[in-house]
């Protein structure tokens, strides 16, 4: 019993590294030792997998929060800059055309 309990201590440290197949098997193992029943077994599944949905979920948010922290840190355009950067050009390139039409229209 101490053992199954070890594991579900450390299912809550790594649960979100968990696949549906390894907690199943894990849940159907403690039913099977008795040490929980088919009804607490059935609700301990969808609790750990709504789990490990939390934690990677959270995760990922600490990855992508890491990731453009480091990004805005290392001074990196990202390509929304670059986008804005291209529309920037565009524009004044655009101007420039208009200003060479105007200027042939004034000095013909």
């Amino acid at each position: 019993m101490k053992k199954s309990f070890r594991k579900l201590g450390l299912i809550g440290a790594g649960l979100w590294a968990m696949t549906e197949e390894k907690i199943d098997e894990l849940v159907k193992d403690l039913v099977e030792k008795g040490d929980i029943n088919r009804e607490e077994g059935k609700k301990l599944v969808l609790d750990m997998l709504d789990e490990s949905k939390k934690q990677k979920l959270d995760l990922e948010k600490k990855i992508s929060d890491k990731l453009q922290d480091a990004i805005s840190k290392a001074d990196v355009l990202t390509r929304k800059d670059v986008r804005e950067l291209e529309a920037r050009i565009n524009t004044l390139e655009e101007e420039v055309r208009k200003m060479k039409n105007k200027e042939r229209m004034f000095f013909k």
